[in-house]
């Protein structure tokens, strides 16, 4: 046996990623197993070729009832790397991400396609000298993912995520390898975070509006640091506020105030500033001007900025994200070419709290959709940097 087939492998990003490095560079395989992919649309196409030891095998349902989760993806992978057992004698989670190498295959894929696909247990063994045809197997210590019962019943928070998708964006997972590799970390942990983001958009919106916003920060993060200067970070965060300090002639307030706030809208405006580096343009599919969501870019400054003020009192003081932008898309018209992009009313009040138009700037859906794209667009300038 040649010694790269008897040495030890030191992780240096995460399994997946590894493992596809390991392949790309003429590795020996040791094994190669097959895992199902569950999800709740209807996928066309197959990806068995081009992105490494990984294939995605069509299993060919069509489904056309929302929310009911299939099996509709073989994911078989081959394995070219042994790690070296983890030294027991500090706590390290540098490339800790919560899941297994096909969880950080079926996130990544899921950031593709923009549908919701989960990793189910361990199906089938093609094992050295074994059946060909691999050997059937019903290892598994997980449950099988659901939605919940209730879907079905009244509209999808997140209706594009369902219905007929492609699997031929799984290609572009190609790049994936040749990424650094802390950028490999951090894209699989936002990805991991977008999974949970779709998967508990139906059942628990608030929590699903925190994984949104902690994909696209976690992204951030690693995007930039954040070197303006503090009266800079809060005219982001709080342009409004920096207004009536302004407006108060109190010479010196307005820096005042922004050095004792530095820390925390340094968080704010980064986030916002990645989204603006990194957003789509507007759907082309909308619905009539009353329901859309202004999509210039100051408007998106301060939509982004209040989405994080939500996101931040969710965290540290426990008021869930406003009711109504957690609430099913409606489409009014029989004429609008898609469902509203936001909370439509100038003002609501449900379940104890009220909130004006300028508090509730877009829907679930509409935020979904602007954060994979970002996501997916800053994923190919980690690939393409000097693009």
């Amino acid at each position: 046996m040649a010694e790269s087939e008897k040495k030890p492998h030191s992780l240096i990003g995460t399994l997946s990623y590894d493992n596809w490095r390991a392949s790309d560079a003429g590795e020996k395989m040791l094994g190669e197993y097959e895992y199902l992919i569950y999800t709740d649309a209807w996928l066309t196409g197959e990806v068995t070729d081009g992105v490494g030891p990984y294939k995605f095998f069509n299993l060919g349902p069509s489904l056309e009832e929302p929310g009911r989760v299939w099996p509709t993806v073989a994911l078989r992978l081959s394995i070219h790397v042994s790690f070296d057992p983890p030294k027991m004698d500090k706590t390290d989670a540098l490339r800790y991400h919560g899941g297994s190498m096909t969880d950080e295959i079926a996130a990544l894929a899921s950031l593709k396609c923009g549908v919701r696909l989960r990793s189910g247990g361990q199906t089938r063994r093609f094992e050295a000298n074994g059946d060909p045809q691999g050997r059937p197997v019903a290892w598994s210590d997980r449950r099988d993912p659901e939605l919940g019962s209730f879907i079905g019943t009244r509209r999808l928070r997140l209706p594009t995520v369902t219905g007929q998708h492609s699997m031929m964006p799984i290609q572009e997972m190609k790049s994936f390898p040749s990424l650094a590799p802390d950028h490999a970390i951090g894209l699989v942990r936002s990805a991991r975070l977008y999974q949970d983001a779709l998967w508990l958009s139906e059942s628990e919106p608030n929590l699903s509006w925190l994984m949104l916003v902690s994909a696209v920060e976690t992204a951030a993060n690693l995007w930039r640091s954040v070197n303006d200067p503090p009266l800079e970070r809060l005219k982001a965060s709080r342009g409004e506020f920096v207004k009536y300090l302004e407006s108060t002639a109190v010479a010196g307030l307005p820096e005042r105030v922004a050095d004792e706030f530095t820390d925390s809208i340094g968080a704010t405006k980064k986030f916002v500033d990645f989204l603006l580096e990194y957003a789509p343009p507007a759907p082309e599919k909308r619905p009539s001007e009353w329901g859309q969501v202004d999509w210039s870019n100051d408007n998106l400054r301060r939509a982004f900025a209040k989405i994080y003020v939500h996101r931040s009192k969710a965290l540290h003081t426990g008021i869930p994200f406003p009711a109504p932008m957690c609430q099913p898309p409606a489409k009014y018209e029989a004429s609008w070419l898609a469902v509203e992009e936001r909370p439509t009313p100038k003002a609501v009040s449900v379940a104890g709290g009220t909130w004006l138009e300028r508090d509730m700037p877009m829907l679930l859906h509409t935020f979904e959709y602007i954060a994979r794209r970002a996501l997916n667009a800053w994923w190919s300038s980690l690939a393409n940097p000097a693009s």
